[in-house]
C-alpha cells in the first residue's frame, strides 16, 4: 500500500475520532442542559403550595359557619322557647336571628366560591403535576439514550485510536511529523479531498 494511501486512511480515521469527541461534548452539553425539568418543577411546586392556604381557608370558614349555626339555634331556641316574654328583647332576638341569618348565608356563599377556587387550583396542580412527571420522565428517557450513545461512541473512539496507532506505525516518521505539523496547523485537515 502507498504511503499516500495509508496517510488518506490515517486523515480518515482521525476525522472520525474528532466528529465522535464533538458528538460527545454535545452529549454531555445536553446531559447537563435540564432547564425544562426545572421550570416544570417550578411550576409544580408554585401550584402545589396554593393548595394548602386554599383547604385551611375552607376549613375555618367551615368552622365559622358552625358556629354562627350554634348562635342561631341558640337564639332560635329564646325566640320559640317560650323563655323571653318581652315585646322589646323578642324584637331584638328576632333581629338577631335575622343577621345571623344573613351572615351565616354570606358565608356559605362565601365557602361554595372558595370550594370553586379549590377545586379549579385542584385542577390546575393535577394538570401541572401530570406535565412535571411527563417532562421529567420524557428527559430521563432522553438521558438514558443519551448516556447510551456516549457510551458506544468512547468505545468507538478507543477503537480508532487503535486503528491510528496501528496506522501511524505503517508510516515513515517524516512523513508522519509533515502529516501531523499539517494537521495541526490547519486545523485538523490535514489532507484535502
Amino acid at each position: 500500500m502507498s504511503n499516500v494511501r495509508r496517510l488518506y486512511e490515517l486523515h480518515e480515521i482521525d476525522l472520525s475520532i474528532s466528529d465522535d469527541k464533538k458528538a460527545i461534548v454535545r452529549i454531555e452539553g445536553r446531559l447537563q442542559d435540564d432547564h425544562v425539568v426545572i421550570d416544570a418543577k417550578s411550576k409544580f411546586e408554585q401550584e402545589e403550595k396554593k393548595l394548602p392556604d386554599l383547604r385551611k381557608k375552607e376549613k375555618q370558614m367551615g368552622w365559622d359557619i358552625e358556629e354562627l349555626s350554634g348562635k342561631i339555634d341558640e337564639v332560635d331556641k329564646q325566640l320559640y322557647g317560650g323563655s323571653v316574654k318581652n315585646p322589646k328583647d323578642l324584637a331584638s332576638l328576632n333581629e338577631e336571628f335575622g343577621h345571623f341569618k344573613q351572615r351565616k348565608s354570606a358565608m356559605e356563599d362565601g365557602l361554595l366560591d372558595l370550594m370553586g377556587e379549590l377545586e379549579k387550583q385542584q385542577g390546575a396542580y393535577d394538570n401541572v403535576k401530570s406535565e412535571f412527571e411527563k417532562v421529567q420522565s420524557r428527559w430521563q428517557e432522553d438521558n438514558g439514550h443519551l448516556v447510551e450513545d456516549k457510551d458506544r461512541l468512547t468505545a468507538e473512539i478507543a477503537e480508532l485510536e487503535e486503528k491510528r496507532k496501528d496506522a501511524a506505525s505503517q508510516l515513515e516518521i517524516s512523513d508522519l511529523n509533515v502529516y501531523e505539523r499539517l494537521r495541526k496547523t490547519k486545523g485538523g485537515e490535514a489532507i484535502a479531498k
